[in-house]
């Protein structure tokens, strides 16, 4: 697989106009036929080569940018963020840790796809610029290359931290990333909503895409570092992704529905009732809600709804999870305790007669201290089985 300068020229003549043509045609797509595929479900991943704004900028400088009433990039000033600023060196070291466990289990189980729940780039998202070309490369090219890696597609979404730069951010991850690298899938329209079926043998699964970004309220307050050309115009437009949701499901005769999506509805740290719209949706056609954003791993029931959070690829965050406190019944499982959440996944074996799902939880030792024990880390901490079909 060529991968490198010669993807991002094809990249360079896309945006340019020209009808690129890429060396392998189009994008991967997930074998067909098989009677049991199993799938990784990932998100809240990119660090790597992420560089935050000095100390010096933040702390004295930005303060009397602001106070000369001098305008900020929101990428800068989301760049300056102290919390993420603190992780950035634990979390680029706990994304490449947890690379290397998401290789080692999908090897095992034989995953044939990921699919991304978002926030692919922190902490202000990539853009077609060197510096985006870089990030690119670091953070999700080079890291998600070795075994079962090399020729999985990556079924994408887009998060909060992938919309700061706006249109122009988004531009590369729906248009560009597919030309630089065959195994980035982002629909064949260039949209930031899309879908998608997986075939096995006598079963099929329909997955609906779509950006969580264009329904939160509180992005369209000017204070807020997600507000930009590009939030403004899809909040106005985003009855159309609620059509889109509907017709997909509508026409679609398939055994599971999912909806894919960065924020969750339903979570142990705050849930988002601007999506009530396509969680309608989802509870009419008795479908499955994969999100990410709380940075954990957690499975929700809801409704008569499974919720199932996988957003542990990088830094986690014990309180995204409640320090593993169920806060309701509808919480089943939170993979965190008083100290930290734990990093990992979620793997789906797909069949016809159920949606086998896994949570592949690591033993999160480092800082001197085993903060979060898993005695067997290569087996599921969790599982549960989904048996009624989507209608």
């Amino acid at each position: 697989m060529v991968r490198g300068v010669e993807h991002v020229l094809i990249a360079a003549a896309y945006l340019g106009g020209a009808l690129a043509k890429r060396p392998h045609g189009k994008s991967l797509v997930a074998p067909v036929g098989a009677e049991v595929l199993t799938v990784g479900v990932i998100g809240d991943y990119g660090w790597t080569g992420w560089t935050p704004a000095p100390d010096h900028f933040c702390l004295e400088v930005l303060p009397t940018l602001k106070a000369a009433n001098i305008t900020i990039p929101t990428e800068v000033q989301n760049d300056c963020d102290p919390g993420d600023k603190t992780y950035i060196t634990n979390a680029t070291a706990l994304q490449a840790d947890t690379a290397s466990y998401v290789g080692q289990v999908c090897s095992m189980k034989n995953c044939s796809a990921f699919v991304s729940v978002g926030d692919n780039f922190y902490d202000s998202g990539v853009d077609f610029t060197t510096g985006g070309i870089l990030r690119f490369q670091a953070a999700w090219v080079d890291m998600y290359s070795q075994g079962v890696f090399d020729y999985a597609p990556w079924y994408q979404c887009l998060g909060n931290h992938d919309v700061v730069k706006g249109q122009s951010g988004v531009d590369f991850e729906t248009k560009v990333a597919p030309l630089y690298d065959d195994r980035w899938y982002f629909g064949t329209k260039g949209h930031p909503y899309y879908s998608y079926d997986l075939k096995g043998k006598d079963w099929t699964a329909t997955f609906v895409v779509v950006d969580s970004d264009c329904f939160l309220s509180s992005y369209q307050k000017n204070t807020s570092v997600y507000y930009n050309e590009y939030t403004q115009k899809c909040y106005k437009d985003k009855h159309v992704q609620v059509e889109f949701l509907k017709e997909e499901f509508e026409k679609s005769t398939a055994d599971w529905k999912f909806l894919q999506l960065h924020h969750p509805y339903i979570s142990a740290a705050g849930n988002n009732t601007d999506l009530l719209p396509l969680i309608e949706v989802v509870e009419k056609h008795n479908g499955i809600v994969l999100n990410g954003h709380d940075h954990c791993l957690a499975h929700y029931e809801y409704n008569n709804t499974n919720y199932i959070l996988s957003g542990a690829a990088g830094y986690p965050q014990a309180g995204d999870c409640n320090n593993g406190i169920k806060t309701g019944p509808f919480a089943k499982f939170l993979a965190a305790n008083a100290e930290t959440a734990a990093s990992g996944f979620v793997t789906m074996d797909i069949s016809k007669t159920s949606v086998n799902v896994e949570y592949h939880v690591r033993d999160m030792q480092y800082l001197n201290n085993d903060l979060y024990p898993v005695q067997h880390d290569l087996k599921p901490l969790y599982s549960f089985e989904i048996t009624q079909h989507s209608k």
